[in-house]
């Protein structure tokens, strides 16, 4: 989206401490193979997720709609590969991976993309393969709301119902857990971690 162009810096200097996430990321490269490929959907500047995982040896692929996000990326974690584009649009024989990172970007779609979108990451994964995903805790569907003084539509899912749509996506959902963060600048945030497996 347009409007994260103009907000690359300031998302990142709000969003890119959250221990939470930071958490997850750590996890999911603990359990991968060494120099595993990794999939990035809504990279943004690329801090804390490319940056942790090519730390720790692997392969990353970050995809961003936002040109503004993506220069910050390729500055930040050289190691990585960026793609602009539209996510949602990727087509279904992209690549494979070990595992798909989703942090706070699935929630930019409709929730019909969303449940679309969860389709094609389990074509991307690798049998057994990994899908860490961040979503706010609120359920909603395609609502217009102001986010760091931008107009957005969001959508959002309450943890029982994005844990039973992962599932019904072909998902074993491995961890879920609702915490509250509080962005830099920002209001405390309800939000939902989830770590899940591809079912065999």
């Amino acid at each position: 989206m347009e409007v994260f162009d103009q907000l690359a810096e300031k998302y990142q200097g709000e969003h890119s401490h959250n221990p939470f996430q930071t958490a997850l990321i750590e996890k999911v490269s603990a359990l991968l193979p060494a120099a595993a490929s990794v999939l990035d959907l809504g990279c943004g500047t690329g801090v804390p997720t490319a940056q942790l995982l090519t730390d720790d040896g692997h392969r990353v692929v970050g995809v961003d709609i936002a040109e503004g996000m993506l220069r910050l990326a390729r500055e930040q974690v050289p190691a990585a590969e960026f793609v602009h584009g539209n996510f949602a649009e990727l087509p279904a024989d992209f690549g494979r991976f070990e595992a798909v990172t989703a942090f706070f970007s699935l929630l930019m779609l409709s929730k019909a993309e969303i449940e679309r979108t969860l389709d094609k990451v389990a074509g991307w994964l690798q049998p057994g393969g990994h899908f860490a995903i961040g979503m706010v805790n609120f359920d909603a569907d395609s609502i217009p709301i102001e986010f760091m003084g931008v107009p957005v539509t969001v959508s959002g899912y309450l943890e029982p119902d994005l844990k039973a749509v992962l599932e019904a996506h072909g998902f074993t959902v491995e961890s879920i857990e609702t915490v509250f963060f509080t962005p830099t600048d920002g209001p405390q945030e309800s939000q939902i971690f989830a770590l899940a497996r591809l079912r065999d």
